[in-house]
């Protein structure tokens, strides 16, 4: 299951001397971090909150993660406020990446329709007094860091496959 936005191509070529390994690491280091803000909205008695903040972060952090492993490129800004000028390529890039958007918020709920039943099962949790909300905030700590680090293994393994290819081609 690729999880890179559909409107974007997988590129032919990564930087050579990217550290995957390093890149994987900081990549799990960021969603330990973001699972924490998960845990902190399952905490929240309001019902399906979480999960559309959960679905939020999760539209940022994927790209961000593949961004980070080579495999989209990084977005120059359209708008320069200081030159008071409009980046009319870029701004037809965004049209792009927001197709991508809703590429990528498609593969999250998916994703997400994946997890169904646990993702039920904590929103009942929630309104269990005291043990409920801490159970409600383990199991959207767990969820979320499953999903974010099933893409990273993914990117991973795509962004190795170029590397080698790439390798191949240059000995």
């Amino acid at each position: 299951m690729i999880t890179v936005p559909a409107a974007e191509k997988l590129p032919e070529t990564i930087d050579p001397d990217l550290n995957l390994e390093q890149v994987k690491k900081e990549c799990e280091q960021l969603v330990k971090k973001r699972a924490k803000y998960s845990a902190g909205a399952a905490i929240i008695p309001v019902p399906f909150m979480d999960v559309a903040i959960d679905a939020g972060i999760l539209t940022q952090l994927l790209p961000e993660i593949s961004e980070r492993f080579g495999l989209i490129s990084e977005r120059e800004s359209a708008i320069d406020l200081d030159a008071k000028e409009v980046h009319w390529n870029e701004m037809k890039n965004r049209a792009v990446d927001f197709a991508g958007l809703m590429a990528t918020r498609g593969v999250v709920k998916k994703t997400v329709q994946g997890y169904g039943g646990r993702i039920v099962a904590k929103q009942v949790t929630k309104f269990i007094p005291l043990g409920g909300q801490l159970v409600a905030a383990t199991m959207g700590y767990m969820i979320f860091k499953k999903i974010a680090n099933d893409h990273i293994n993914e990117c991973y393994k795509i962004a190795k496959s170029i590397q080698q290819k790439q390798h191949g081609k240059n000995v």
